[in-house]
């Protein structure tokens, strides 16, 4: 195994990519929206605490993605719905659910398409929450990732009726939020379990963090993406293939040429992951940090990070269903980061 190589030809899958720092899921006061701060507040909040972005999924409505204040790339649109599962034998009633989408166009074409919504149309169009059958709401996501849009199931865990992971209703490829309202919550503990229950069972999900106070903008569960540039289009298409990490601190991986998130071959490859990013929320001299690679079988391997040094790492990898990174902090004992696997094509 030819480490050099390996780092190497992780840093050109990350080459013109810088970490992103954001809130993938809150509210604003606009229009009819239930947050208690405008978008402007919002603007300014971020910018101090050294945010680059925030989803602003505003229940019932488009009008927050026209608002004066809206800005791609610092605002990430989309709709925060609840929807009535109307099957007999569904072992759950409702769901809660983020479409992100670029911009409002692509939500407006959703929603016309599904006359469940009511949609009044226009900039200051309204909607209510849809009656749906489960494979209804199946033809929604799939209509979501087919526009471009990303699909992700919110606090599943405070809605799930059932202990049974498959009794809900999660579909490959779409977002799970694990870190909910704080990464030390007991609601992030128990999502968290729940997505690494879903990975055991083979389902190919990512994990996603929220905060959903919808109050003023905090730190508590941010989401880190890697992306060429500054905007919707190219955040959306890293999250669209799991290219993201759910948690305050930048994490990178490969195996051979294929990032976090996606599928390739195991055979004759190696795992190169690199930490070196931490946002300035979680980042403290004093504190101690480790990294922790899991595969499906546990824990493989463990380092200790430093702030200021180059935490490059590169492993010989086993014949397994997938690999993931986390990164902890000692000092507090909380789990920070949370890199979404690479999963082996042959086991997969």
């Amino acid at each position: 195994m030819d480490k050099t190589r390996e780092i190497e030809r992780l840093n050109a899958l990350y080459s013109g990519c810088r970490a992103y720092f954001g809130d993938m899921h809150n509210h604003s006061n606009t229009a009819s929206g239930d947050g208690h701060y405008s978008l402007k507040e919002w603007r300014e909040g971020m910018k101090e605490l050294g945010m680059d972005f925030a989803a602003i999924v505003d229940h019932k409505q488009v009008e927050h993605m026209y608002h004066p204040d809206w800005e791609d790339g610092v605002f990430i649109g989309g709709s925060e719905p609840l929807a009535w599962i109307s099957d007999s034998n569904a072992e759950f009633n409702a769901i809660h659910y983020n479409m992100i989408f670029e911009n409002a166009k692509p939500l407006e074409r959703l929603l016309e398409a599904f006359p469940e919504y009511k949609f009044t149309g226009g900039i200051d169009g309204r909607f209510g929450y849809p009656d749906f059958t489960e494979d209804r709401m199946r033809e929604l996501i799939a209509f979501i990732k087919a526009n471009g849009g990303f699909f992700v199931h919110v606090h599943p865990k405070q809605l799930m009726r059932s202990d049974e992971p498959l009794d809900y209703l999660f579909d490959e490829e779409t977002g799970i939020e694990v870190f909910y309202v704080d990464m030390r919550d007991e609601m992030t503990e128990i999502n968290y379990i729940l997505w690494c229950d879903l990975l055991s069972l083979g389902k190919r999900v990512w994990a996603c963090s929220g905060e959903d106070r919808h109050k003023e903008p905090t730190t508590n569960a941010l989401t880190t993406i890697y992306s060429e540039e500054q905007s919707n289009r190219a955040f959306i298409s890293h999250l669209r293939v799991g290219d993201f990490i759910c948690g305050s601190v930048g994490i990178k991986m490969c195996i051979g040429d294929c990032k976090m998130g996606g599928v390739c071959d195991f055979d004759g490859k190696a795992l190169a992951v690199s930490v070196n990013d931490f946002h300035q929320s979680v980042a403290s001299p004093e504190h101690s940090y480790r990294l922790v690679l899991l595969n499906d079988k546990g824990v493989v391997a463990t380092e200790r990070l430093t702030l200021d040094g180059d935490n490059t790492f590169v492993y010989e990898i086993e014949d397994c269903k997938f690999y993931r990174a986390e990164v902890f902090d000692e000092t507090e004992g909380v789990r920070i980061a949370i890199g979404n696997p690479i999963w082996n094509a042959k086991r997969y």
